[in-house]
């Protein structure tokens, strides 16, 4: 059975890890932080994307057709991330609400957005965690919400999540239709 997993690796091989991992039928998910900036010396703007958690990658992956043991030998990998000793697994349905909150978060009107099978407290903590300024802050406050929130474990493995509504602010000078 699919399911998806936290691993550490070195932060020069991200590129190698997708690469292999990919070659082994593993799905892979890594969040990126889009950052738009206006250019000093003239009217443009110049985009930087970077590592929402940098070090750490999300794969998708069936241990009976790859097993953990496999991705763990791919050269830069470092090791599955673990609770308790067991290798934590992350929901379908909370994966795809980072996917969405993260595209929709570039657009600076959208103020809240509603994903159907994600409760409105994890969209709200996950986009908390998205515009924390440190890494390890990120970092630190996304395994809290991993390890600690029952709304996570109660939504165990439903359908996918997808979004239902999109509430959206216009700027004073923007004419609405």
């Amino acid at each position: 059975m699919f399911r998806w997993h936290l691993i550490t690796h070195n932060l020069h091989a991200l590129q190698l890890v997708t690469d292999k991992a990919r070659l082994l039928g593993v799905e892979i998910y890594c969040p990126m932080k889009l950052e738009v900036k206006k250019r000093r010396d003239c009217n443009g703007t110049r985009t930087t994307s970077t590592p929402l958690f940098p070090g750490y990658l999300f794969v998708r992956l069936d241990p009976e057709v790859v097993h953990h043991s496999v991705i763990a030998d791919i050269p830069g990998v470092k090791e599955f991330v673990r609770f308790g000793g067991d290798i934590s697994t992350v929901s379908n349905a909370l994966i795809e609400a980072l996917k969405q909150s993260l595209i929709l978060m570039a657009d600076e009107k959208v103020k809240r957005l509603e994903c159907h099978n994600v409760p409105q407290a994890v969209l709200a903590k996950l986009a908390e965690i998205a515009l924390m300024k440190s890494k390890i802050e990120r970092q630190t406050a996304f395994f809290n919400l991993l390890q600690n929130d029952s709304k996570l474990i109660a939504m165990g493995n439903q359908p996918y999540s997808r979004i239902s509504s999109v509430i959206e602010t216009p700027k004073v000078d923007e004419k609405v239709w």
